[in-house]
């Protein structure tokens, strides 16, 4: 199990490169271990993360939401994030679209969301 924060190894994962035409916002709604909820800013190949404050920071184009356990497992290959998705596990509230933009900026190699 990845014992660090889940959003400090999303951020160790970022492909810059795979994200060069994307500009969205996320909302990653972590809950468990490690919970929190922080804002993902994908501008052209830049990240941002930061924590979320309601009424203050900018609205998510896209909010997912999953528990620290689950976002592990997706994290190390051993759960997809499509069979999460499909199974409850993982919940995505906005653009299904958006969120299948990060399988390759996060996720290379870990196939289809």
């Amino acid at each position: 199990m990845i014992t660090v924060n889940p959003m400090d190894e999303l951020k160790k994962r970022f492909n810059s490169a795979a994200a060069q035409n994307v500009s969205a916002t996320y909302l990653f709604r972590i809950t468990g271990i490690d919970d929190g909820v922080w804002l993902t800013k994908i501008n052209n190949g830049t990240l941002e993360v930061e924590p979320y404050s309601h009424g203050v920071s900018q609205a998510p184009d896209c909010t997912i939401s999953v528990s620290a356990e689950d976002l592990s497992m997706i994290m190390q290959g051993k759960l997809s994030a499509m069979t999460a998705a499909m199974s409850g596990m993982l919940a995505i509230e906005g653009e299904l679209g958006l969120a299948m933009q990060l399988v390759p900026i996060f996720f290379e190699g870990q196939g289809v969301f």
